[in-house]
């Protein structure tokens, strides 16, 4: 993977513009964002990962910021660029979301936020629907129990501290696995609707979405709409007791 290093005062300059003020190139917005990533204290990014734009590499992209990794004098971090057509004024509102989060011990830890940009541990590990699907060898049935475990036990936290992630109904982007599980991405997260944690990655992990065949194969769940009943039973109440009756439904337990 092809990975270029850029000092945070080279970035107004093309090409590298392009992404600090995406998808506008605007040479004044870009100097005030320099300064404001000076002033965060990082000194260099890195243009890295799958995606691209202009042939620089992302760690991700979204509707409402792009992330890179960002270097600081104390080490590497996942930096959250605003997009200048946001929806939204500044990262503050989303960096109380994922301190709440944080709160709970649910999502990388935030370090710094600012009106365009956040700092986040950086997260190396695969994305869960590829984890599952690289899935395979002695002892895949255990490592899977484990990892699918601790995503429903991360989303029952937020479950119960009230706040609503809103994506967990599409992991592919959000839940990643490997040396530990991490849900990442709190920009579309409320405190003001129906939390809907629990049931959003059940359903994607074991019914609708695109690896559900091979886990209810590992874990031998023949039938889907006991896993539904099983759900709507929690829905009903959302607590302890029905969240452990339905980790053993689940054979995660």
């Amino acid at each position: 993977m092809s990975s270029v290093s850029v000092k945070v005062n080279l970035l107004s300059f093309e090409p590298y513009v392009d992404i600090l003020c995406y998808p506008s190139s605007d040479g004044k917005v870009a100097k005030r964002r320099v300064e404001e990533l000076l002033q965060l204290g990082v000194s260099e990014v890195v243009f890295e990962g799958k995606t691209k734009i202009g042939g620089l590499g992302l760690l991700g992209k979204g509707c409402v910021s792009l992330v890179i990794k960002a270097k600081m004098d104390n080490g590497i971090y996942a930096l959250k660029i605003r997009r200048t057509d946001a929806n939204r004024p500044s990262m503050y509102r989303e960096a109380e979301l994922h301190r709440f989060a944080n709160q709970v011990n649910v999502g990388p830890t935030l370090h710094n936020v600012s009106d365009n940009f956040i700092l986040l541990d950086l997260v190396d590990d695969e994305g869960i629907v590829d984890w599952i699907r690289n899935l395979k060898g002695l002892g895949s049935t255990a490592r899977l129990r484990n990892v699918v475990q601790e995503v429903l036990k991360q989303a029952y936290k937020l479950d119960q501290a009230g706040l609503d992630h809103g994506e967990l109904s599409n992991l592919k982007k959000h839940v990643f696995a490997g040396e530990k599980v991490t849900i990442i991405d709190f920009e579309t997260a409320s405190k003001n609707r129906r939390v809907s944690n629990v049931t959003s990655a059940v359903q994607n992990i074991f019914i609708g979405g695109p690896q559900a065949r091979k886990v209810r194969r590992l874990l031998r769940l023949n039938e889907i709409q006991p896993i539904i009943d099983s759900v709507r039973k929690y829905k009903a109440e959302r607590n302890m007791k029905l969240f452990e009756v339905l980790l053993k439904d689940l054979k995660l337990v």
